[in-house]
Formats: C-alpha cells, sequence, structure tokens
C-alpha cells in the first residue's frame, strides 16, 4: 500500500466522463477476479452503468475528438529536441490504430444491447429497491445458477461492446497523467489557487498527500484556474470544515 494517497480532479466535460467510465471499467476488472453470483450481479449492475453513460450524448464522437487532439500533438511533439522519438511513435501508433478502430466501427457504442431482453430486463429491475429478487425475476435466478463459464460467456460478449471505449479511456488518460511530473506545494490556511495557462490547457488536477496526513482536498475549477481546500475534521462540531494550518501536499498539473 502506497503512503501517498492521490486524489484526482477533472477540469472539462470530456475527461469526466472519461474518468467515470475507467472507474466503472476497473469495478468490473476487480468483479471478475472471483466468481459469485453476488459478483455477477454486480457486474450487470456496471454493465448498467457503463450503457447509461453512452447513451448520453455522442461519446464515440468524444472520444475520437480527444484522440485526434492527442494525435496532433504527438506530431508536433516529432520536432521537439531530446524528445523519445521511438517512445512517441509508439503512442502515436497506438492513438492511430485505436482511432481507426472506433472510427470503421458501426453505429453508436454498445447500441446493440438496448435490444437484449434479458440485460435491460435486469437493469431496469434493479432500479426498484429489492426489484431483482429471485421471485420477481425467475429467469435471471435461473441464469445466476447456472456455471461460472455459462456466465462468464455472456458477460464477455456485453463486455466486448465496451471493448474499444475501454483501450480508448487506458490510453487518453495513461498520456494525460504521465504530461507532467509532480511537484511539492504548499496550501496556507488549508487553501491553494493555480491560474492556468489557456494556451496549453489543463486537463487533471492530482492532489498527492501522505495516507496518515487526516485531511482530503476538495478540487474546484475550470480552464482558467482551480482552488484546492484541504478539509478535516472539527474535533468540537465533529463536522468536517476547512484547516487554517500550512499544508504540504504534491501536485501534478496534467496538461497535454
Amino acid at each position: 500500500m502506497s503512503e501517498w494517497i492521490t486524489y484526482e480532479h477533472p477540469l472539462n466535460e470530456r475527461i469526466r466522463v472519461l474518468m467515470r467510465l475507467e472507474f466503472i471499467f476497473k469495478q468490473i476488472d476487480q468483479l471478475l477476479q472471483e466468481d459469485s453470483k453476488l459478483n455477477t450481479r454486480h457486474i450487470l449492475l456496471a454493465i448498467g452503468e457503463l450503457i447509461g453513460i453512452v447513451e448520453r450524448g455522442d461519446l464515440k464522437s468524444e472520444i475520437l475528438k480527444e484522440l485526434d487532439r492527442h494525435i496532433a500533438t504527438m506530431i508536433n511533439l516529432q520536432e521537439t529536441p531530446g524528445v523519445d522519438v521511438d517512445a512517441l511513435q509508439l503512442f502515436l501508433q497506438n492513438l492511430q490504430g485505436l482511432s481507426a478502430q472506433i472510427h470503421s466501427s458501426q453505429g453508436q457504442i454498445a447500441a446493440e444491447l438496448k435490444n437484449d431482453e434479458f440485460l435491460t430486463g435486469v437493469i431496469q429491475r434493479a432500479g426498484i429497491p429489492g426489484g431483482t429478487c429471485d421471485f420477481d425475476m425467475p429467469g435471471y435466478h435461473y441464469w445466476l445458477e447456472q456455471s461460472a463459464e455459462v456466465r462468464f460467456q455472456q458477460i464477455d460478449v456485453w463486455l466486448g461492446k465496451f471493448k474499444l471505449i475501454k483501450s480508448a479511456c487506458s490510453l487518453i488518460l495513461g498520456l494525460i497523467r504521465d504530461s507532467s511530473l509532480s511537484k511539492p506545494q504548499q496550501a496556507e490556511a488549508g487553501m491553494y489557487q493555480q491560474s492556468l495557462d489557456k494556451d496549453h490547457p489543463c486537463q487533471l488536477v492530482r492532489i498527492s498527500l501522505p495516507r496518515d496526513a487526516g485531511i482530503y482536498p476538495e478540487t474546484s475549477g475550470n480552464k482558467r484556474h482551480f482552488t484546492v481546500r484541504f478539509m478535516g475534521e472539527d474535533p468540537e462540531s465533529g463536522k468536517n470544515k476547512q484547516v487554517v494550518e500550512t499544508v504540504e501536499f504534491k501536485i501534478t498539473v496534467c496538461t497535454i
């Protein structure tokens, strides 16, 4: 376990959506590590969350725009003195290959799952407290009683519809997180503010604190500036509020 806890805050809606998708994909990956009926139930709920996100707006178009933005950045960086050309070429090939695959995919992401009566039925019933009880959904109960091989085979089919956007999330967010170095910083009276360069837009702010610090950051901001307030428990009221002491922390302002 790391001695530091890192808190991330996206500064635009596109990155915010990608991070939500990444969060769900990580949950699913962890649930797939151990077979149980409970884990299978949670996986289907997570797939329902993925569907809910991709149904809002044109996610495919937004991902392609973000990939194209990074492709243009990589091409421009090729002329930068001292750059690792081999590593840059590898990133560029990965970005271009993924962009081409998404471009060639038919229709919207995971659109076929809307017509899967079994999956949509489970997702709809899950919105009702206790709505997926065995007596409410005997067909679901029957499916959950099948072997892990049978269930995972079907789950793989569903998750396969999200394969390209999962790869896109991993590649894009990895590039953003690695785009800048972490620096030590101080927040006087528990607050830190920073203005941003509009010509080099910040995508993500990462704040790291020692695990035993007993405080956490609340970050707000936009493309022009951001503010970090460090919160801790008030011993008198028992409620969390902004601390008054100087806080030492690490910050990464991810601009790419």
